[in-house]
């Protein structure tokens, strides 16, 4: 049996909150789908809780397997998926009720594009007395909005989080692109090749300007911050090889790429200092790697992450940037 939309849930040891967002799922206005559950060898009380909810809702299908990571667990989601679309949600957040029925019934006004994205909330200090409730930084500010288009021609989204799990994704684009998720050990940064990939080989993307999921953004105690460096620079050279491998690029999107790629070097320089020789080696492959004149020139790129970058190329490229800037603004 097919379905209008298959939503896969990658699940490791999130009882505190997979009730909330499997009942978000259950309240769907969109009827025709069906809401893939991988348990990715929980020893919490999580496979309990999917095994309950499935028992009262046929749409919930539990996969219980071999702790393998993120990657791995999405992927068995999509071998097992029947829907025309893939929606994926992360069982620490939660989905407006009409989520996935603005996601299609825009799909289906548009030719059934390849993406259909929306916007999405941004949960900070999840479930303490500081709570916050914001949308994403890109909401009002994608230029091309209820209409397809190609990422060469808006590359907003380059400049913010990967926000994935805020879009359906045809299912025969992604089959037909030989697209899947990166299998790396725990989480690893999955989304950040992902979010590239499909942007970048959509034929048609289409935005809805609607907050339509909660992403618990910051969570108190959350033990989920980075500790090693190789996770940020890795993801950022799997997606440096799919802008390769994707060439010719167009300039607005390498701008949007190495914009990632500047911002990630101030994060790897500011939580982890460059005394490390393995890092400091990396962070400079980072920024060979990054095209001088476009962030010279760039307008987006903020000046913070170009410090960041022109320290790291080399210790007379910072100076030279300055003293270029105090020329331009003659």
């Amino acid at each position: 049996m097919t379905h209008l939309i298959s939503i896969i849930i990658p699940i490791y040891n999130t009882e505190k909150y997979l009730r909330q967002c499997l009942e978000s799922i259950s309240k769907q206005t969109l009827a025709d789908f069906e809401a893939i559950c991988i348990d990715d060898g929980s020893t919490d009380s999580s496979p309990a809780i999917l095994d309950a909810f499935a028992a009262e809702d046929n749409r919930l299908k539990v996969v219980h397997k071999q702790n393998e990571g993120y990657g791995a667990a999405i992927n068995t989601g999509l071998k097992i998926a029947s829907g025309s679309y893939i929606g994926i949600v992360e069982p620490d957040d939660y989905v407006e009720p009409d989520m996935y029925e603005v996601l299609h019934d825009s799909a289906k006004a548009n030719s059934f594009p390849d993406i259909v994205k929306g916007a999405y909330w941004r949960v900070l200090n999840a479930d303490s007395p500081q709570q916050e409730i914001k949308p994403a930084n890109y909401l009002h500010r994608i230029k091309e909005v209820d209409r397809p288009f190609k990422l060469d021609e808006d590359a907003e989204f380059l400049y913010h989080h990967p926000s994935i799990w805020s879009a359906i994704y045809k299912k025969s684009f992604l089959d037909d692109s030989g697209i899947r998720m990166p299998e790396i050990p725990g989480a690893g940064w999955a989304d950040n090749p992902w979010m590239m990939e499909t942007l970048l080989k959509a034929q048609s993307i289409v935005y809805v300007d609607e907050c339509l999921y909660f992403y618990r953004e910051t969570i108190p105690g959350s033990s989920s911050i980075v500790k090693d460096p190789s996770i940020i620079y890795n993801r950022w050279f799997d997606m440096d090889k799919i802008v390769k491998d994707n060439a010719p690029v167009s300039p607005i999107v390498l701008e949007g790429h190495y914009n990632r790629g500047c911002a990630y070097l101030m994060e790897l320089r500011d939580k982890f200092g460059t005394t490390d020789n393995t890092l400091k080696k990396a962070m400079k492959r980072m920024a060979q790697k990054i095209d001088t004149k476009i962030v010279t020139e760039s307008r987006n790129i903020r000046p913070e992450y170009k410090k960041a970058f022109f320290s790291t190329k080399s210790p007379w490229s910072w100076t030279w940037y300055r003293a270029k800037r105090k020329l331009s603004l003659k």
